[in-house]
């Protein structure tokens, strides 16, 4: 072996050698991607319950509208006016979410089997004079409870929830009056 094939054959072994005991430079961790491709609404049933409130809205027909009433000739009795269903959120936890509102209160109602427009009703209560319009109308209904999340998916495939809520659906509503209603 000559000198030159020596010379390169010790070089060539403490290249291996270095690289042997090379020590890389920190790998860097693979980081999240900050890319947002979609965002959804999702929903999770919490309960449903039973609800009663007192009718706010009421007016007087007949008698006892009193003189001048554009009510007076319309016969005796008293009308709760309510509407059909509705759909309430409470305030999103970091406000991400309220630009969203609408399309939660769509999935609220499509997922309580509610009706995609409320509508306003009457129940109306037939009183005799002189006792009068002497009624209480209680409006009954079924609340339904949900949690809603505000959900991004990005790009490299992660989710996280953004945002959280709750809301409620009340429907299945109806009218009943203390003391009962007369008919005719």
């Amino acid at each position: 072996m000559n000198f030159n094939t020596a010379a390169r054959a010790g070089a060539a072994a403490a290249v291996m050698t270095a690289a042997l005991f090379c020590v890389p430079t920190a790998a860097v961790a693979d980081e999240p991607s900050t890319t947002v491709e979609s965002i959804t609404v999702e929903l999770t049933a919490t309960g449903s319950v039973p609800y009663y409130e007192s009718c706010t809205d009421t007016d007087i027909y007949g008698v006892a509208a009193g003189e001048g009433s554009i009510y007076r000739n319309a016969g005796n009795y008293q009308v709760c006016t309510y509407v059909s269903s509705g759909v309430s959120l409470n305030p999103w936890a970091k406000g991400l979410g309220t630009a969203y509102n609408a399309t939660a209160a769509t999935h609220i109602r499509s997922q309580s089997y509610g009706e995609g427009t409320p509508r306003v009703l009457k129940s109306k209560c037939t009183y005799w004079m002189p006792a009068g319009p002497n009624r209480s109308a209680l409006i009954s209904m079924i609340v339904q409870t949900y949690q809603v999340k505000l959900v991004y998916k990005y790009a490299d495939g992660h989710i996280e929830v953004a945002d959280t809520t709750q809301g409620t659906y009340s429907g299945n509503k109806s009218v009943s009056w203390n003391p009962g209603c007369w008919t005719r």
